[in-house]
This record gives C-alpha cells, sequence and structure tokens, in this order.
C-alpha cells in the first residue's frame, strides 16, 4: 500500500481540496423563506457561475493497514472556469502557508516546502508526484453537487431538491461524494459540508463561505 511523505500528503490535501473533526448532518429543509428550485433550475444556476471562491477546512485520511493517517489544513480557494485559472493556498493552524497551487490554462504550479512543480497536466502533475490519480478535472463539478459525467448517478433529496450524494465511476475507479448541512451564499443553496471517498482515501471539506463572482 502507498504511504505518502509529509510533502506529498500536503500535495493531496490541495488536489483533494479540497475537515477536521465535523459531525454529517442530515439534509433538512432550510429555515430561510426561499421557494425551492427543481434540480433542473438548481443545475441551469450553477451552471451560469462558473467563477467562485471558496474558503474553509479540509482533512485527508488514508486508511494504512490497522491505521489512518490524517492531515488538516485551512484552504482558500478561487477558480475561474470559463478563464481556466485557480489558485489554491492551504494553510496550518498557525497560519502558515505550507502549500500553493496557481494554474493558468494548461500551465500548473505547485509549491510545497520550499520547492516548485510544474506541469501542463494537473492530473499526471499528482501522479508523478504521488503515484495517485486524483479526478482534478470532476471536482469543479461535484463541490457544486453537479454530475461530472453522463453516466454518474445523483442522488437528490425529495423534500429540499438539493443533492444527497454523487457516485462516479471515474477513470474506472468509484468515486463517491455525500453533501450536507446546507446554506445559502448569494441566494443559492450550497454544500457546506462534503466526504469524497475511494478506496482507503477519505477526504471531507468543511466550507465557511462559497462566493460566486459572476
Amino acid at each position: 500500500m502507498l504511504r505518502l511523505s509529509p510533502s506529498l500528503f500536503r500535495i493531496l490535501l490541495l488536489i483533494s481540496f479540497l475537515v477536521s473533526g465535523c459531525a454529517t448532518k442530515p439534509i433538512t429543509p432550510s429555515q430561510n423563506h426561499h421557494e425551492i428550485m427543481t434540480e433542473q433550475q438548481r443545475t441551469a444556476q450553477l451552471l451560469s457561475k462558473s467563477a467562485w471562491q471558496l474558503n474553509g477546512k479540509i482533512a485527508f485520511i488514508q486508511q494504512l493497514q490497522n491505521k489512518s493517517k490524517r492531515e488538516s489544513a485551512s484552504l482558500i480557494w478561487q477558480v475561474n472556469e470559463k478563464q481556466r485559472t485557480q489558485e489554491l493556498n492551504l494553510t496550518s493552524y498557525l497560519g502558515i502557508n505550507v502549500l500553493h497551487l496557481k494554474s493558468n490554462k494548461n500551465q500548473h504550479l505547485i509549491k510545497v516546502d520550499g520547492k516548485e512543480y510544474r506541469g501542463t497536466n494537473l492530473s499526471n502533475l499528482i501522479y508523478s508526484l504521488t503515484g495517485l490519480t486524483l479526478p482534478t478535472q470532476a471536482l469543479n463539478f461535484w463541490l457544486k453537487g453537479l454530475p461530472y459525467q453522463a453516466d454518474d448517478k445523483l442522488q437528490i433529496n425529495e423534500i429540499t431538491r438539493l443533492p444527497v450524494s454523487i457516485s462516479s465511476y471515474y477513470n474506472n475507479e468509484l468515486w463517491q461524494i455525500t453533501y450536507a448541512n446546507y446554506e445559502y451564499f448569494n441566494n443559492i443553496n450550497m454544500a457546506t459540508q462534503f466526504t469524497i471517498e475511494k478506496d482507503n482515501l477519505l477526504i471531507k471539506i468543511a466550507v465557511k463561505n462559497w462566493r460566486f463572482i459572476d
């Protein structure tokens, strides 16, 4: 089983993003008096929001035989899907920057532990550093509760009409994404807690704030 050095573990934190010790809450109807959207209405609204920023925390957990390895960090992640740019910073609880990612179209730069890594394919760059294949393109969709592939299986809450989970065979590997604790940001109901699972990898994300720029 693959074992990761601290620096590579931070790289995985970055791409996964994308929380330490956060409990998962069930989806409940919003207490605000917002009109419930249909799945089609919500999808159309989110697809029109191509520039956004989220602030929060992330935990990356890897099962290693009879124990688990865990690291967590605060994150600020800004994406412009139309311009194909993104910038992500991970910081420790002391406010020290531990990892930085900057992408401009097909040019990607990762800074970690004082070293720089560059590449033209983000997934391949991650694989070269860690030996793992991660769904870097799909995550932009999954974080907003949108399927990435036509055969992704989306489960919707019957009352709130909000995503509960997505199951996806990405690169012939099963990924399971679950959503909880929805809140309104810019009049859009967004999940603030996520889990992303595959085999022995578990990613937890807690979002403090979503901001849609366009």
